[in-house]
C-alpha cells in the first residue's frame, strides 16, 4: 500500500483540520475533507487504516533560528545550543523542544517549539488512536528553490518558505507590510490566487490543491519534530504490553533492594537543592539588578568577564568569598555596583544603606583581611549611597 495520510493539526482545539488520502505513485488524491476541530480527529481512525500517517504543525506556533557554533558541531556543542536561544526566545530552555534541521559550516538551522504544545498535539492523535510517523512544520512542506520563496494560501493564512530551513505564517492584514519592508523584493512562486497589489514579484504556478501540494513535501522530510522524548515509539513496545505485569512486580522487589540506596540519594538531592539555594541567594546579594536568574554560575562568569577578564577572576572570587559572611551580618547594607582592577588588585564597590552607621560596621568588620577607603557619600532620600575602595592586606 502506497498511499499515505496527511494532516494539519491547528493551534487551537477548534480550529479546522484539513486531511488528505493521497497515492504518491500515481499522485493521485484518494481522499480529503476538513474536520472541524481536534475533537472529531477519532473519524480518521478508520480512513487512516494501516497507511502512514503525516501530520503537519502550523510554522506560527514554532520559531526558526540559526545559530553560530564555535569549532565543530559534537555532542557537547550540541547540548549547549538550547542556552544560545535563550536570550532570544525570552523561554527558560527546559520547556522548549529544540530539533536540529540542518548545517552548513558552523551555522546550524534550529526550530524550536513548546513542549507543553507538543503534548497537546500528541494528546489530540492519542485521544484519537492515531499513531504519527512524522510531525513536519507546514512551511518546510512548501517546494524550495534557490533564490525563490513559495507561498500557499491555506485556512485563511499565507504560508511562506523563504529558506531552505526556515518559513513563517502571515495573515492576510499583514501581508503588504511585511514583504514592503524585504529588501530587495522577493521573487515568490505562489501556488494559488496571487494577491492583487501585494509587493514583491509573485510568479503564478499552476494552480493544486493545497494538501496535495503539501504531501508531496512530507515523502524524505527530515524536519521531523518526533525527536528527543518525542521520538517515535518501535514497534516492540506494543509486544512487550503482555509482560507489563510482570516487569511491574520485579520492580517492586528492586526498589525494595535499593531502598537504602535511594534514601542516601534522596539525602544528596536535599543538600544539593539547598547549595542551589544558597548560591542563587549569593548571586541576588551581589547583582540585586539581575531580574532574571536562570544560571547563576553562568551568570557569575559574565560579571567577571565583563569586569576584569579571566586572568582577574581568582583574585576577585578570593576576595567576593571573605566580604560573603560579612555581607550576610549587614542585610541593609545593598550592593549596587562592583568595579574589579585585577592589577591593582582593588575592589571598588558602590553601595547604598539606611544610614552612615552601616557603612562604619562594615569597615570594622573587614578590617583584618582589607584596607578599606571610603570614596564619595551622598544621601538620597532616606537611603545613603556610597563607594569604598578595598584592597587585600596580604
Amino acid at each position: 500500500m502506497s498511499e499515505i495520510v496527511v494532516i494539519r493539526l491547528g493551534s487551537q482545539v477548534r480550529d479546522p483540520i484539513p486531511w488528505l488520502v493521497w497515492d504518491p505513485a500515481g499522485d493521485e488524491v484518494i481522499a480529503s475533507g476538513v474536520l472541524p476541530g481536534a475533537a472529531h480527529l477519532n473519524q480518521l481512525h478508520q480512513r487512516a487504516g494501516g497507511r502512514p500517517l503525516h501530520v503537519l504543525v502550523s510554522a506560527a506556533d514554532l520559531a526558526f533560528r540559526q545559530v553560530t557554533v564555535p569549532g565543530r558541531l559534537t555532542r557537547q556543542s550540541l547540548k549547549a545550543l538550547p542556552y544560545l536561544l535563550e536570550e532570544e526566545l525570552g523561554s527558560d530552555v527546559e520547556s522548549l523542544h529544540l530539533v536540529l534541521l540542518g548545517q552548513q559550516g558552523q551555522q546550524v538551522d534550529l526550530v524550536a517549539v513548546e513542549q507543553g504544545r507538543m503534548a497537546m498535539w500528541l494528546d489530540w492523535l492519542e485521544e484519537a488512536g492515531l499513531q504519527p510517523r512524522s510531525l513536519l512544520p507546514d512551511v518546510l512542506c512548501l517546494p524550495w528553490q534557490a533564490e525563490r520563496w513559495s507561498a500557499l494560501p491555506l485556512a485563511g493564512q499565507w504560508l511562506f518558505r523563504n529558506g531552505p530551513c526556515t518559513g513563517m505564517v502571515v495573515e492576510p492584514a499583514w501581508l503588504d507590510p511585511l514583504l514592503v519592508r524585504i529588501e530587495p523584493a522577493p521573487t515568490i512562486a505562489c501556488y494559488g490566487p496571487v494577491p492583487e497589489g501585494a509587493p514583491g514579484e509573485w510568479q503564478a504556478e499552476p494552480p493544486v490543491l493545497a494538501m496535495q501540494l503539501l504531501a508531496a513535501g512530507v515523502l524524505g522530510n527530515s524536519a521531523n519534530l518526533l525527536t528527543g522524548t518525542h521520538r517515535r515509539q518501535p514497534e516492540w513496545t506494543r509486544l512487550w504490553q503482555p509482560w507489563r505485569k510482570v516487569a511491574i512486580a520485579a520492580g517492586v522487589c528492586l526498589l525494595a533492594v535499593l531502598a537504602n540506596l535511594g534514601s542516601e540519594r534522596w539525602q544528596l538531592a536535599q543538600q544539593e537543592q539547598a547549595l542551589k539555594a544558597q548560591i542563587d541567594g549569593v548571586y541576588r546579594q551581589l547583582f540585586p539588578e539581575d531580574k532574571r536568574l536562570i544560571n547563576p554560575r553562568s551568570q557569575l562568569k559574565q560579571h567577571l568577564a565583563v569586569l576584569e577578564g579571566v586572568a582577574g577572576q581568582q583574585g576577585l572570587l578570593q576576595m567576593l568569598q571573605q566580604l560573603h559572611p560579612v555581607l550576610a551580618k549587614l542585610p541593609d547594607l545593598r550592593p549596587q555596583t562592583l568595579r574589579y582592577d585585577g592589577k591593582q588588585q582593588e575592589l571598588r564597590m558602590q553601595m547604598s544603606a539606611a544610614g552612615y552607621d552601616s557603612f562604619d560596621r562594615f569597615r570594622s568588620l573587614v578590617a583584618d583581611n582589607f584596607d578599606v577607603k571610603p570614596s564619595e557619600m551622598r544621601s538620597e532620600g532616606n537611603r545613603v549611597t556610597g563607594t569604598l575602595i578595598l584592597r587585600n592586606k596580604s
